[in-house]
């Protein structure tokens, strides 16, 4: 009788319990619902002038670059220039062996020799009646012909060696004495010092048609990281390369260090002044779920948070610029935005 007793108060107990839990979690429910404010920061858009540079390599030259050769094809006698060497204009920088060349110049000037005593000859004959017009005539015409062959072994002569064409420097030296090279071909890459340096450079077709004559650059050297040189475009290619496709622009620095080399590699940035538009600028941190050129951003309407959809034009250091989806004057939330869903409360911070 005992037991049942105590077994009645604890299932009485314990039923009691349970009320008082039902009615506990009843009670906390409402407060598992209540919903708490996003912090945010806001920003209002504004369209604003944007200039979209172009970015690209280029390596720093002389403004004249030419390859020095012999107008005829020989045998090199003598280099007097090495790499790197500056030289004055009309020094002599190397010539060929003349045991060919100079014995075609003396039977030039042995056949003008001849050639000038037939045509006195002739001559004195025409005038005695001896000899016909067509004989004069034709001694006249070998006497031109002799001339002409004279002067073309001359011209040989004289530029069967290689002199400076101004003040500059050895860049290259591609061929060494005793060798056989031909009419033509390169024995030495110049460059003049008496014009200033240019930075050549090439771009895609994109880009060239919005580059202009006079259009600033900057340009940076790896050999001077701290500095930063400014310069102007002064020649834009009007065909494009047969092999990389792209067109090469020249641009004039308008100051430069005491010291350089041609062959620097540079970076070169240009601002085109064709690009200058009104767009929208927002900040990274205000895109979500970017795919391409597309991306999503919370957009405040009615004091609610509402996705909006945007095309993206261009990624620069400063931001990323929208093309569509965005007006002047939407306020968007620039920071928080991971936090927030359709209809979220917010709170704008400072």
């Amino acid at each position: 009788m005992i037991k049942t007793t105590n077994m009645k108060k604890f299932c009485l107990l314990f039923l009691v319990i349970c009320v008082f839990i039902t009615i506990s979690c009843k009670k906390s429910t409402p407060r598992s619902e209540e919903r708490t404010a996003v912090p945010v920061r806001t920003e209002v858009v504004k369209e604003q002038m944007l200039s979209f540079p172009v970015r690209t390599s280029g390596r720093l030259t002389a403004k004249t670059e030419s390859k020095l050769s012999f107008k005829t094809g020989g045998i090199i006698k003598r280099i007097y220039v090495d790499e790197g060497q500056s030289v004055r204009e009309g020094q002599l920088l190397a010539e060929l062996n003349l045991s060919e060349i100079e014995p075609k110049a003396r039977q030039a000037d042995l056949a003008l020799q001849k050639a000038e005593r037939d045509y006195e000859r002739a001559e004195n004959l025409y005038k005695d009646s001896v000899a016909t017009l067509e004989q004069f005539q034709d001694a006249k015409t070998a006497l031109e012909y002799a001339q002409s062959n004279n002067e073309i072994a001359k011209f040989n002569l004289d530029y069967s060696e290689i002199r400076a064409p101004g003040n500059g420097k050895i860049l290259k030296r591609v061929s060494e004495p005793n060798e056989i090279v031909g009419p033509g071909q390169p024995i030495f890459l110049f460059a003049s010092t008496e014009s200033s340096w240019v930075v050549r450079s090439n771009v895609t077709d994109k880009d060239i048609v919005n580059i202009r004559l006079n259009d600033s650059a900057t340009i940076e050297f790896d050999a001077y990281p701290a500095k930063t040189f400014h310069g102007s475009i002064t020649e834009t290619g009007n065909m494009a390369d047969p092999y990389t496709g792209t067109y090469e622009l020249e641009i004039r620095m308008k100051q430069q260090p005491e010291l350089l080399v041609s062959g620097f590699i540079v970076k070169v940035t240009i601002y085109p002044s064709r690009t200058s538009r009104k767009m929208i600028q927002i900040p990274a941190e205000a895109v979500q779920e970017v795919n391409g050129i597309k991306g999503n951003v919370w957009l405040i309407k009615d004091g609610k948070p509402v996705r909006q959809e945007i095309e993206i034009y261009s990624i620069t250091d400063m931001g990323i610029i929208v093309s569509s989806g965005l007006v002047e004057g939407d306020e968007i939330i620039t920071d928080g935005g991971e936090y927030v869903r359709e209809g979220s409360e917010i709170e704008r911070k400072n």
